[in-house]
């Protein structure tokens, strides 16, 4: 009789957190300059051109409310709170003619800013596009 192994359930926070290779290697090296981090923090903080805009950042350490797992070598943390609305993001780092920035494609989004950092979950929830602003006589 053949035996199969048996399926092991990922954590739920396995998948929920993808991030490209030059989004590990930009992060990692960011990282470096603070040697007593606990991983990456992601943390979203309200917008002007959105309901929400990214804020990564060193970690300190976990608090009983965050949600901690691996992704490749990097810790993660973030705030349990915001796993649906961050839910199978994708992380990605690129450089253009202005610069290296981290890209985020987020499916929960409904609407994303011109920006890139800022997104909202609900229609029409959003505020003016950051870009359209910057672009308009005050």
């Amino acid at each position: 009789m053949a035996r199969f192994p048996l399926a092991i359930a990922p954590s739920p926070c396995a998948t929920m957190i993808h991030l490209r290779p030059a989004a590990a290697q930009e992060i990692q090296r960011l990282l470096q300059a603070f040697p007593r981090h606990a991983g990456l923090r992601i943390q979203l903080q309200p917008s002007d051109c959105a309901e929400w805009i990214y804020d990564l950042s060193p970690a300190q350490q976990a608090s009983p409310d965050d949600v901690t797992f691996q992704v490749g070598d990097l810790q993660i943390v973030l705030a349990q709170a915001i796993l649906p609305l961050i839910d199978n993001l994708t992380i990605d780092y690129a450089e253009d003619l202005m610069g290296g920035g981290f890209r985020f494609v987020n499916p929960q989004a409904s609407h994303a800013c011109g920006c890139g950092n800022a997104f909202s979950t609900t229609p029409n929830a959003g505020g003016e596009d950051c870009r359209t602003m910057a672009d308009s006589p005050r």
